[in-house]
């Protein structure tokens, strides 16, 4: 850690609080729901009300993440969501949280997450070398899945068992901790200037370079092709699971440990993943990541016992964590400082708007043909994607720094070096 300085350091530490946050609310708002209403349609409402800003705000946090100071955008997006939770636990403590006042809580929460993940990955570049992208978006990135998946989730349980308030006041004292840690962060050396286009103007300049760029446009594409799968796979995996009637057989602490076999795997990935990119190439890592991680998913189809599920879940966090590890830092290494922010988002918004849909499917796939049609139907489609989007995705594609090209075609200051 020390190697990537001590800049990263605190940014690395700030993602990391700030992540256990959202890993609590993600789990704990809909505990809390459930202690207000049983109407299934009212306790999915926090689950849309805190993904709904990375659909409806994600092209414009890039945007804003290009025209502000990152630093100021990072503490923004951690006090936002700091005093959303204060407000929502103090009153979940008296006894006065209608759900209506949870639903805004928890959407505040999901405009910061949108916030604060955009800005971090176009910050990275910003505190590290570019030699030294790929170990950190390692670091970053396997911080984010284990607080999100193997610390906060089963917290957020320990906490409402205790006290319901706490699901709410913890993850608002852990923000304000992210933001004192953020503010030894340094400022951009080189900021940006004062914007002098429209908003939309420099959404749309972002989406351009996406488009124009074939390399990152086919790992988008793909991206959401492979997360509209894994929606569907994972959205109705814990039938293959859990209770008596599902294949395993298994109690419900159990899908709590298959989930912490992939965050560990996520963990080794993030570890490994810039050494893997170094000696074989980020188009080998992308592309036999894919397809590892894809025919892993195929061992439930073979199997249900209990022993080679949990190495597919480990094996799968590893490759998974390699391909996204891969597929930012490329982002970071290629596209110019100033847009970065705005294909970030861009690319963001491509990768997870198939998510919901994924999800409606899969339902449906597996209501009307079982679980293991659906898992070999999953599998066929992100190798089918894989096939047909892999020729554009070439190491000298994602390796070469592109030229900053202003609206007009001529080349301006601010290109990315290195």
């Amino acid at each position: 850690m020390t190697s990537l300085g001590p800049s990263f350091h605190r940014l690395w530490l700030a993602a990391t609080t700030s992540n256990l946050g959202d890993g609590i609310v993600l789990v704990g708002a809909p505990l809390l729901a459930i202690q207000l209403t049983r109407e299934p349609v009212a306790v999915a409402g926090v689950q849309a009300a805190f993904t709904l800003p990375a659909l409806v705000f994600a092209l414009h946090a890039g945007a804003i993440a290009d025209r502000r100071d990152r630093r100021s955008l990072l503490l923004i997006a951690a006090v936002l969501r700091a005093v959303a939770l204060l407000g929502a636990g103090i009153g979940a403590a008296f006894g006065l949280l209608p759900l209506p006042v949870l639903y805004l809580a928890v959407f505040a929460v999901g405009i910061g997450v949108v916030v604060f993940d955009t800005t971090t990955q176009s910050t990275i570049p910003d505190v590290v070398e570019t030699d030294q992208l790929g170990a950190a978006n390692g670091r970053i990135i396997g911080a984010q899945t284990v607080m999100n998946n193997f610390v906060g989730a089963p917290l957020a349980g320990v906490l409402v068992g205790a006290a319901a308030a706490s699901v709410l006041l913890g993850p608002a004292l852990l923000y304000v901790i992210a933001a004192l840690l953020l503010l030894r962060l340094p400022r951009r050396t080189t900021p940006s200037p004062p914007p002098t286009t429209r908003m939309r103007d420099d959404i749309a300049e972002g989406l351009r370079v996406l488009r124009g760029h074939a390399a990152l446009r086919s790992i988008g594409l793909l991206a959401g092709l492979l997360n509209l799968g894994n929606a569907a796979y994972f959205g109705v995996f814990v039938l293959f699971v859990v209770g008596e009637d599902a294949p395993m057989g298994l109690p419900e602490i159990a899908f709590g440990g298959l989930a912490a076999a992939l965050a560990a795997g996520s963990v080794a990935g993030s570890f490994v993943a810039g050494r893997l990119e170094r000696a074989l190439g980020p188009r080998r890592v992308l592309i036999g990541g894919v397809a590892v991680a894809s025919l892993l998913m195929l061992l439930p189809v073979i199997t249900a016992a209990i022993l080679p599920v949990a190495v597919f879940a480990f094996l799968l966090g590893v490759a998974s964590l390699a391909v996204n590890v891969v597929s930012v830092t490329s982002r970071q290494r290629v596209v110019p400082r100033r847009l970065l922010g705005r294909v970030n988002a861009a690319f963001r918004l491509l990768a997870m708007g198939a998510m919901p849909v994924g999800a409606a499917l899969g339902g449906g796939v597996a209501s009307a043909f079982g679980l293991r049609p659906l898992f070999i139907a999953v599998v066929v489609l992100q190798l089918g994607a894989l096939a047909l989007l892999q020729r554009p995705i070439r190491d000298t594609a994602l390796l070469t720094p592109q030229p900053d090209l202003g609206a007009d075609g001529e080349a301006t200051a601010g290109a990315l070096h290195g």
